[in-house]
């Protein structure tokens, strides 16, 4: 299953494809891989790493670029672990983003957006910046 979601996925790596043509021709095809997933429970397992790729998405206003940007990434994502031989980043990149990539999905078609959901996630993703925010202070007081 993980070989399948990195392998279309990465099938991807030396084109662009724009958001519309990912919410209409692929849609079912990322439906049917995240729905297997969550199947197998990998959703709840994998959840805090969801929220943060989510979060992350909403630095953007836009879903289709939300959608767009989001590809992408897991494109690279995919590539890179696929490059470096790392299956365990490989299995979490392909969970992780089929399962986001299903989401911008949804609310790319229906424009409605899971607030409760979102919520969460931002909430996850601020506080992973915080503690890199503390991280980087305990470095910057050094180079004064």
């Amino acid at each position: 299953m993980i070989k399948k979601i990195s392998d279309f996925i990465h099938s991807f790596k030396n084109s662009v494809v724009e958001a519309e043509e990912l919410a209409s021709k692929y849609n079912e095809q990322i439906n049917s891989f995240a729905l297997e997933l969550k199947e197998e429970g990998l959703n709840t397992q994998f959840e805090e790493n969801f929220l943060t790729i989510l979060g992350y998405t909403y630095r953007l206003n836009d879903v289709s670029q939300r959608l767009f940007f989001t590809f992408q990434e897991a494109v690279y994502a995919i590539d890179l672990d696929k490059l470096m031989k790392n299956e365990d980043s490989l299995k979490l990149n392909s969970i992780v983003y089929i399962l986001v990539l299903d989401v911008l999905i949804t609310e790319y078609n229906t424009k409605e957006i899971n607030e409760e959901q979102k919520q969460k996630a931002l909430e996850v993703y601020k506080k992973i910046e915080e503690r890199k925010s503390q991280e980087n202070k305990k470095y910057h007081m050094y180079q004064y």
